[in-house]
């Protein structure tokens, strides 16, 4: 809402006191906690308690990482919302919670009301675990489930309305637990931030670009730069097959164009941290990348028969997808004609600026504290608007200003090296899902690994995007890279792609599995269900298994860690 000064306020988030101060009655207390990496889940709590503070609780909003188990136990009503890291893994701010949560006595939060909301993305086969696991714990630590757990894919702007207004519903009935005051639970530990460690999202370390070369050549259809920056702190503690995550600024040209539309100015303040609305849309959210949910708010006042209002009701996730694709925020509501939005009602609805990841194409053994990434910048023009990515754009500037920037390590689970550098890899990095691999190989080739290395590569087109064909025919000639493979899918009048090399190669792959050889798959999310059916087409023909026994041994690479996706 606007003050009659023209400053930006936001709503209060209220507070966990538990007695009115004006009637003097008691109010129902929610404490929701969140385990977020991207900020998603972060932003969905803060939406849950604005809701929650509406209808008359009292509700306060912290991270997992902010308090201990035990005090988590005395709450009066507990609901977590998490998202899952990787492939079912807990997210960072939610690790401590969960490893002192596996010690906690057997009935810790007997008869403590709770609710558990947890999302993802469905493109891994464990993509709500880390709600799972709380819920299931929680519920054999005594608690009350009071819900039973929803879980939602990345559509969780349109699919949690229900179940948040039946959380809500539910938990006023609640009665809470009659508990013993202890001031000693009162503290709450890591919630001083300068007591938070380096090399995180909320603390993170500084980078500096220190060089860029293109690498794709002029006339190919991408265009892809190799950076190399030089970074501080724990950015520098990574291990091949690690991400580094940048987190960028808006471009000022976005941001003064949104200003313009909604009619401001840019000097008002927003908030009680004194940053103007320039400063807030251009350091703090989200422009680039529309979420489901502002668009379903925002088409609440149009007509009926708009059709972008006919797609948010007809509840098909894809085709809002496909129609939200290369829109930015301006172009959502420029194409909504939504002239009328009040502005901070507007900015309170934006999600946090998201940090972009990378994964990192450098080795610490090879390249000292300098940290490579591989990055296709995204460039297009749409309705009559220049519109770059928010991060690729950003680092663009960044190599060409030498700005300093912000950073933290974003450590792989699983997608490392092979304890054992006997042992054999298979690599397959289409297009920038290479950059990995010129990690692995770099490590190899300077820890003198003695597993051999088989790497697949492709593009479209041999020419102009063979990214580092260079390096990876020098290390072919010096042993490093004992099989290369390569698919160039629009050189020849039939299109061959990675997978169709994998099932033209099966003889080998089959015998370099056997030998205990692991496999790893970088790229975009629809290489990774493309090269599960050629593996499975080479383990039915070359190891002559049923339809049935080539699933099993497929999943048993993947339960040994010799499967191992990073798909994005």
């Amino acid at each position: 809402m606007t003050t009659d000064t023209g400053e930006l306020v936001r709503t209060n988030q209220g507070t966990s006191s538990e007695v009115s101060s004006e009637t003097g009655t008691a109010v129902q207390t929610l404490s929701v906690l969140y385990g977020s990496q991207t900020g998603n889940a972060e932003f969905l709590a803060s939406k849950i308690v604005d809701k929650a503070n509406g209808q008359g609780y009292a509700a306060e909003l912290m991270s997992l990482d902010m308090l201990t188990p035990q005090e988590a136990a005395r709450k009066d009503r507990l609901l977590i919302v998490t998202a899952t890291h990787d492939n079912g893994h807990m997210p960072d701010n939610a690790q401590p919670f969960w490893d002192q949560l596996q010690s906690a006595g057997s009935d810790l939060f007997k008869d403590v009301p709770f609710a558990v909301l947890a999302i993802g993305d469905s493109m891994y086969e464990d993509f709500c675990k880390a709600g799972s696991d709380l819920d299931e714990r929680l519920g054999k630590l005594g608690g009350k489930r009071i819900l039973d757990r929803l879980d939602c894919d990345v559509d969780y702007d349109l699919t949690s309305g229900k179940w948040i207004r039946g959380m809500l519903e539910t938990f006023k009935t609640v009665v809470p637990k009659k508990r013993d005051n202890n001031p000693e639970d009162s503290t709450v530990p890591g919630a001083n931030p300068a007591e938070q460690p380096k090399g995180t999202r909320r603390e993170p370390d500084t980078a500096t670009v220190v060089e860029a070369r293109l690498l794709s050549a002029p006339e190919s259809e991408k265009e892809v730069w190799h950076y190399e920056l030089e970074v501080s702190g724990d950015s520098r503690n990574y291990r091949p097959g690690d991400s580094l995550a940048v987190i960028p600024t808006n471009n000022i040209e976005l941001v003064e164009d949104l200003l313009g539309f909604l009619g401001l100015a840019g000097s008002e303040v927003f908030g009680e941290d004194g940053k103007t609305v320039r400063e807030t849309l251009q350091n703090d959210y989200e422009l680039r990348l529309p979420h489901l949910g502002i668009v379903a708010w925002l088409v609440e006042n149009l007509a009926p028969d708009h059709p972008v209002r006919n797609l948010v009701e007809s509840g098909d996730r894809n085709a809002l997808e496909d129609w939200l694709w290369g829109r930015d925020m301006l172009d959502v509501l420029q194409e909504t004609r939504t002239t009328d939005v009040d502005p901070g009602e507007f900015l309170s609805m934006l999600r946090p600026l998201q940090h972009r990841s990378y994964s990192i194409a450098s080795s610490p053994l090879a390249d000292g504290d300098r940290v490579h990434l591989t990055v296709s910048t995204v460039q297009y023009e749409t309705a009559g608007r220049r519109h770059s990515g928010a991060c690729s754009g950003f680092l663009q500037s960044a190599a060409q200003t030498k700005t300093t920037i912000k950073v933290f390590p974003l450590p792989a689970h699983e997608f490392h090296l092979p304890h054992d550098n006997s042992a054999d890899v298979i690599m397959v990095g289409p297009g920038v899902g290479v950059a990995p691999f010129r990690g692995f190989l770099r490590d190899r080739e300077v820890s003198q690994a003695r597993g051999r290395n088989w790497l697949f590569f492709g593009d479209r087109h041999e020419k102009p995007s063979w990214l580092y064909q260079e390096e990876m025919e020098e290390l072919q000639s010096n042993g490093v890279l004992n099989r290369l493979s390569v698919a160039f899918s629009r050189d020849q009048q039939g299109k061959v792609y990675v997978q169709d090399r994998i099932r033209e190669e099966g003889d080998g792959i089959f015998a370099w599995l056997s030998g205990g050889a692991s496999v790893y798959v970088c790229g975009g999310k629809q290489i990774a269900p493309d090269i599960d059916e050629a593996l499975l087409a080479v383990l039915r023909s070359h190891g002559a298994m049923t339809p049935e026994k080539a699933h099993d041994y497929l999943q048993s690479l993947k339960s040994e860690g010799r499967y191992v996706k990073d798909v994005y």
